[in-house]
């Protein structure tokens, strides 16, 4: 069965860059479904199963979860409870930029290919927060859609902060010391640009070793996360500097100009011409 396909560009305001609306019932939801954008919704009332990726997860109140592009989804009654959620939308190359905030490309991996949406708990105060700044947003839409613009832009980072939070509570308790100081040497520009063969010299460990220790903390591959680090890179140097897309390309460690503009679409939703003019 074909999957629908939700579109940003039917409901997302290109001057907000983001959307806001209240689901009140489990009736009212969307039938299995995907997105070409991010969603961040929080359950303000009740429970619900909330089917997702071919698995199920219960919901309870205070939860928020963070749906990825195509994750598939759809929402059903748990035990006969309904449930009320706030909804925020957001195009995909804004959530990639705010990843840019946290500077660890381990988070931003991580969220995005974990098999099921990262999902926490929120206390109540700070679901409370969340849920009247998420308002906020709809409230200056049609009024003032520059601090809408704002508003949805705060409610990200508050967002994707508790995100961070729980995941470094979680690492401290997993990662390996040698994986965090490896990590850290690995922000280091002439280490990432290096590519594989400079990190497998400063590990210390056999490759073999090192691709199990990646997918099992990180749920990624080491050829991803230096191409994460190398892409976040060449973003910046795209909106701080006058150099070429081929200079910036050689700079960040990319031999091959092709494969770098279709690793950088692929990852902010946009080519590196089209985010350097915005």
């Amino acid at each position: 069965m074909e999957v629908p396909v939700l579109k940003a560009s039917a409901l997302i305001d290109p001057q907000v860059q983001s959307n806001f609306h209240i689901e009140y019932s489990i009736r009212h939801t969307t039938p299995l479904h995907r997105h070409d954008y991010y969603e961040i919704f929080i359950i303000t009332e009740g429970r619900c199963m909330h089917h997702i990726n071919g698995d199920a997860q219960r919901l309870e109140k205070d939860t928020m979860v963070f749906i990825r592009p195509e994750d598939t989804h759809w929402y059903d009654f748990y035990d006969e409870s309904d449930c009320q959620f706030i909804n925020v939308n957001f195009y995909k190359e804004v959530v990639e930029g705010a990843f840019d905030y946290f500077e660890s490309p381990v988070f931003a991996q991580k969220l995005k290919s974990m098999e099921m949406p990262p999902c926490i708990t929120l206390p109540l105060s700070d679901m409370e927060t969340l849920a009247r700044k998420s308002k906020l947003i709809r409230h200056y839409t049609t009024m003032d859609k520059l601090k809408a613009k704002m508003l949805a832009r705060s409610f990200l980072t508050d967002a994707l902060t508790y995100f961070f939070f729980n995941d470094q509570d979680e690492n401290k308790k997993m990662m390996p010391q040698w994986l965090d100081a490896l990590l850290l040497e690995l922000q280091k520009k002439e280490n990432f640009t290096g590519g594989l063969q400079r990190l497998n010299a400063i590990s210390n460990h056999s490759v073999g070793h090192i691709n199990r220790v990646f997918k099992q903390y990180l749920h990624t591959t080491p050829t991803a996360y230096i191409n994460h680090l190398r892409l976040g890179y060449a973003r910046n140097l795209l909106l701080t500097t006058h150099l070429s897309i081929l200079e910036i390309a050689y700079e960040a460690g990319f031999d091959n100009l092709s494969h770098f503009y279709h690793l950088f679409k692929k990852h902010y939703g946009a080519s590196p011409g089209k985010i350097r003019g915005r």
